[in-house]
């Protein structure tokens, strides 16, 4: 059911709705509680910023009536799932991971001499 839903929605934010706020959202995941009345619905932003996570978010508050009505009608439920929407930061914890891991391969030398690393005390090791 959270597949569905997730693919609902992003099929809704991407070729229907048309807030400007929601322009760049992509739903990453969707998990329903046991009863299938709420689905906790995650985002990204491509390019993002505080304000724009805070546009987005009310932009999807906005258009939720719109999205519940759409899911409950695709899905044939007599009850529409309530939609609860947060920001996923795991998008970019991963891009400051990179930028870091980027960062530290820039800094390390990359010369094969030994004595670049320090371990180089005159002895033939065989």
């Amino acid at each position: 059911m959270a597949a569905e839903i997730q693919r609902i929605l992003s099929e809704e934010l991407l070729h229907r709705v048309r807030d400007p706020r929601v322009a760049h959202v992509t739903v990453t995941r969707v998990r329903m509680n046991d009863d299938l009345r709420l689905a906790r619905v995650w985002f990204t932003l491509l390019e993002v910023g505080e304000g724009d996570k805070n546009a987005a978010l009310r932009g999807l508050e906005s258009a939720m009536p719109y999205l519940r009505r759409t899911v409950a009608g695709e899905l044939g439920l007599r009850h529409a799932p309530e939609l609860v929407f947060a920001y996923d930061d795991d998008l970019a914890s991963a891009r400051r991971i990179d930028s870091l891991l980027k960062g530290l391969r820039a800094d390390t030398p990359t010369s094969t001499d030994p004595a670049a690393d320090g371990d180089d005390d005159g002895e033939d090791r065989d």
